[in-house]
């Protein structure tokens, strides 16, 4: 891949750890210092974290991995040294031909399993994960619709699903349920229940504080995943309503242009940001392209 193109390419996400809980989490409103991934790999990225394990010496992620060059992501388990937050070992959990993101994981009768963005095949799969060797095996079909980012909520033995729909994916985020996780779910009301670009689509998995229901919801009024707004919801699932708490902004350097994934486990929290690939000369790049477009467009006027 030449320079230019590594330049014009403006995402370039990661994933970083820092020691919170949800309860400190909205006592402080904002997030502990983020110690970053160190990886040695310069032709991809990593977002959309969710934590699966956490030991004294090791936090093991599933990812999506997305290569530079097409940009067609496929999904990974990396296991992290817990201490210096070096990637140790990666393993592909799970590559098809369409894209694949956001690795939403579920607990289920003593097994995990994994039900990823996966919209351009037209369906919502769940996998059974296979921790000896490292995949996702026995995929399900729990609804065929092309859902973004859906994300499952068990209350009073109901699955309550929300997700947004294809095309409309950063617009309005649509509630389904189901009385079992392996579907099939069908939407509670035709209505979206949210139809704001700040607040609709799902950042990561629900989270519960003193028995009140809360959802990282990423806002993309500015750009896609721009930053994340936490949002307290009712827990009258079927007369949804919810509320925005407060905003998670990025605030380095290196990850500057956004963040769109939350996610906790056992003391640990989890997010994504991004910045520029090569952030002095993305910034002189898009800048100068910026202008230029702008120029164009008023010539065309």
């Amino acid at each position: 891949m030449s320079i230019l193109q590594k330049v014009r390419y403006a995402e370039n996400w990661n994933i970083g750890f820092c020691e919170q809980t949800p309860t400190e989490l909205l006592l402080k409103q904002g997030l502990n210092k983020i110690e970053w991934l160190k990886h040695s790999y310069k032709d991809r990225w990593f977002a959309d974290p969710f934590i699966y394990k956490v030991t004294d010496t090791e936090i093991i992620v599933f990812i999506e991995e997305c290569p530079i060059e097409n940009s067609k992501g496929i999904l990974c388990e990396l296991v992290v040294d817990r201490k210096s937050k070096v990637l140790k070992e990666r393993y592909v959990l799970l590559e098809l031909d369409t894209h694949l993101s956001y690795p939403c994981i579920i607990k289920h009768e003593g097994k995990t399993y994994v039900y990823p963005e996966n919209g351009a095949s037209g369906q919502l799969n769940l996998y059974e994960y296979d921790e000896n060797h490292h995949r996702l095996i026995n995929p399900i079909t729990i609804i065929e619709e092309a859902l973004v980012d859906a994300t499952i909520w068990k209350q009073d033995k109901v699955y309550y699903m929300l997700a947004t729909k294809v095309p409309n994916v950063q617009e309005k985020a649509y509630l389904y349920k189901s009385s079992s996780l392996f579907g099939k779910f069908v939407q509670v009301c035709e209505s979206p229940i949210q139809s704001n670009r700040k607040y609709s689509r799902q950042g990561g998995n629900w989270f519960e504080v003193n028995n009140k229901l809360y959802r990282p919801a990423q806002d993309c009024v500015v750009r896609y995943g721009s930053a994340l707004s936490v949002m307290k919801v009712d827990k009258q699932m079927e007369t949804y309503k919810e509320y925005l708490l407060f905003q998670l902004q990025p605030n380095t350097k290196k990850y500057q242009l956004g963040l769109h994934t939350l996610n906790f486990h056992e003391g640990i929290c989890v997010i994504d940001a991004y910045g520029y690939l090569y952030p002095w000369l993305g910034r002189v790049y898009y800048s100068a392209f910026s202008r230029k477009v702008i120029q164009l467009i008023k010539r065309v006027k």
